[in-house]
């Protein structure tokens, strides 16, 4: 008995050291890191630093305090930072995880976490965030933020994301990579090893080229549209003077680790970067029908133009 039990014992362990079996990142049969699929990013991780954080890099539990902190003030009607209602609609309950590591801002440089905004930047942003409550806002549908007119959404340069599931497809041939973001319906078309088209050119969602580093996809997008995002939680100034590089590589076969670096030397003391991962989801990326179904815009306005008709026709004292 004693031998059998040793044997066991033995074989137990043996079995216990043996190395995890990873699955490797698949490749195109021309060689390349094969990036197609659906991806998603969720979390409650910022753009910027969470106060508080001691780091980057946070353990289990202080990640577990940072999200506590976050979903309170989400549910206090005396927050005055604008959160994504679907946050508490989905449950999110974790902030964003890298390679196994959470996550407490998107941001890696400057180490502070911190945008380096410029004065400039900061006018600029600050223009940006009052307008969310200027009066032109509900009289002139042109001054709308450009995603509620579906001019264009998270799938700009840089790919910005909300708390929930956002759903990007990837399709890839060997001369052109596309990134399709289901919110929005942006369907960014990368030319590999392509020249950037004459500045004078503008999009919405800019010139994206790319190219090859090693195992690594390299997009560079120019000559977009002016697109500052002025809420909280996803502060940055991307105009068409910007230039925006975005890595994509494979963590594993089921993660790709999304870096960006933005450079615009008006708005921004100098580059700064970012990253997060993107997740493999077993799932399909949906067409968004924005135009068809935006019934937010008219009715914004339509309730402008009821609240000034009563206004005016309020008694005078």
């Amino acid at each position: 008995m004693k031998l059998f039990a040793k044997f066991f014992i033995m074989a137990g362990l043996a079995a216990f050291a043996l190395p995890t079996f990873v699955q490797p990142a698949p490749r195109t049969t021309g060689g390349r890191p094969d990036f197609q699929g659906v991806w998603s990013s969720k979390g409650l991780t910022p753009l910027e630093r969470l106060p508080g954080a001691t780091g980057l890099v946070v353990g289990e539990e202080e990640a577990a305090k940072l999200v506590s902190v976050i979903r309170d003030r989400a549910r206090s009607k005396a927050f005055e930072v604008q959160i994504d209602p679907n946050l508490l609609a989905v449950d999110v309950r974790t902030l964003t995880r890298v390679d196994g590591q959470w996550r407490s801002s998107w941001i890696t440089d400057p180490p502070d976490g911190k945008l380096p905004l410029t004065a400039e930047g900061q006018r600029i942003l600050a223009v940006e965030r009052s307008r969310l409550d200027g009066t032109s806002m509900l009289t002139d549908p042109e001054t709308r933020l450009v995603y509620e007119r579906c001019l264009a959404g998270p799938g700009v340069a840089p790919l910005w994301s909300v708390p929930v599931e956002n759903m990007r497809r990837i399709v890839q041939t060997p001369g052109h990579v596309v990134l399709y973001t289901e919110e929005g319906g942006d369907a960014r078309i990368v030319a590999i090893g392509a020249a950037h088209r004459p500045g004078v050119i503008t999009s919405w969602l800019g010139d994206s080229v790319g190219r090859w580093e090693g195992d690594t996809l390299v997009v560079e997008t120019v000559s977009g549209r002016d697109n500052s995002v002025p809420f909280p939680t996803m502060p940055q100034v991307v105009r068409r003077q910007s230039r925006v590089i975005e890595r994509f590589s494979f963590v594993s076969a089921d993660e790709i680790l999304y870096r960006f670096t933005v450079e615009d030397p008006e708005v921004y003391d100098k580059p700064w970067s970012a990253e997060y991962s993107l997740n493999r989801e077993k799932t399909t990326a949906y067409e968004y029908g924005c135009h068809e179904g935006n019934y937010s815009l008219p009715n914004i306005l339509r309730a402008a133009r009821i609240a000034d008709g009563r206004k005016a026709d309020a008694p005078t004292r």
